[in-house]
């Protein structure tokens, strides 16, 4: 630059000023564009889930990236297609004939509470009436949504298709460029801090990989586990009802009643009874198996799938759930808890900088074991004897 010019400097007021009208404009952008962000964001939470295992690939053959994607789409695309030709058609079907017979199922549910409204157990009165309003809602909403999404589109078929190749492209650059997304991420920052915003956006990563893989890890364990008794006991839709709990289990709190109480309305009035049981008794039966296995999902399945990184008070879970399903609906539900610990772990960054106290040192890494160092092998015929200077 020439001596006699003077490179533009902001002042604070005006970096604020900036910082604000760029937050502004993309809030805007986002909101007015929303209806194609679908692709996009699917496309980015592929790519994050994906990367560490293209990377691991990477790094074990010494192929390139392009290489290890390419042979996960054509696998992926193999799993679809098996799971879909022996699938589909039985959810299809299945979820068809459910939402025609939702409508009896829940007039066979108004009937059976009509005149059990209330029940007196060591004279205290339950009012069942809101229990009656939620399954028949619940069985409602299943058949409603059975019905209109299943086989039906979302969206037209050209939207599908470009929304689609949209999604396949922008995965498949993601996958490709992580590593210079990651470098460019971190030239942002000021070198003086980025090791310690390195630290803070590791905490992060960790909270956000461990819940969203361990949630979509535990979709399929519990439809599988769900699926196995309710066929024994030939509960109608089965499958799909297996599948809609195993989906609903990832829902805090809320799901998993919703999920048992689906399963009980179906099985209260099924028209066969497997094993002598009556439909009280095996609606019962249901209910204790999804107990159960929510009581196995909670002890084990869950500490080892995801670990101690999502640490919050149970009242902060109840909080968060609610905030995340009054501010963004099912979605919110989903997302609530990585939230909360995310805002937790930002929250104790800010507490330490306001009170000038010193980070907590990272758990050391695993020791790996040292191998003993060989022998080495005598010289001469007395070496190593005792006795012998």
């Amino acid at each position: 630059m020439p001596a006699d010019q003077t490179p533009i400097r902001f002042s604070p007021q005006l970096k604020l000023i900036a910082v604000a009208l760029v937050v502004a404009l993309t809030i805007w952008l986002l909101v007015a564009v929303e209806h194609v962000l679908a692709p996009f964001v699917a496309a980015i939470i592929t790519a994050y889930l994906f990367n560490p295992l293209v990377g691991w690939l990477q790094r074990r053959t010494g192929l390139g990236r392009a290489l290890w994607i390419a042979v996960l789409y054509v696998l992926a695309f193999l799993i679809l297609y098996a799971l879909g030709t022996a699938l589909w058609p039985r959810i299809a079907q299945q979820a068809r004939d459910l939402a025609a017979t939702a409508p009896a199922i829940a007039g066979s549910i108004q009937s059976f509470f009509r005149g059990r409204e209330q029940i007196e157990l060591g004279g205290v009165v339950f009012d069942l009436a809101p229990l009656e309003a939620q399954l028949i809602s619940a069985v409602t909403d299943l058949g409603r949504r059975a019905g209109s999404n299943v086989p039906s589109l979302v969206f037209s078929a050209l939207e599908t298709v470009i929304f689609a190749l949209v999604y396949l492209i922008i995965t498949f650059y993601l996958l490709l460029q992580a590593g210079q997304l990651k470098q460019w991420a971190t030239s942002l920052i000021p070198p003086p801090y980025r090791a310690e915003i390195g630290a803070l956006g590791r905490q992060i990563d960790g909270v956000f990989s461990a819940y969203i893989r361990g949630q979509l890890l535990l979709i399929v364990i519990m439809s599988v586990l769900l699926y196995i008794p309710l066929s024994i006991l030939r509960v109608p839709y089965a499958l799909v009802i297996a599948i809609v709990s195993g989906t609903l289990e990832i829902i805090p709190i809320i799901g998993p009643w919703s999920a048992a109480g689906i399963a009980m309305a179906v099985a209260l009035f099924q028209p066969e009874v497997p094993f002598g049981l009556s439909n009280l008794g095996l609606a019962a039966l249901l209910g204790v198996i999804y107990f159960v296995l929510r009581q196995i999902e909670d002890h084990f399945i869950i500490p080892n799938v995801m670990g101690p990184l999502v640490r919050l008070h149970p009242a902060v879970v109840i909080f968060s759930i609610l905030a995340g399903g009054a501010l963004l609906g099912a979605f919110g539900l989903f997302i609530s808890i990585p939230v909360a610990a995310v805002i937790r772990i930002l929250l104790s960054f800010i507490y330490r900088k306001l009170t000038d106290q010193a980070a907590p040192p990272p758990p050391p890494p695993p020791r790996e074991p040292v191998p003993e160092p060989a022998l080495a092998p005598s010289t001469s015929p007395t070496a190593g004897t005792p006795g012998h200077s």
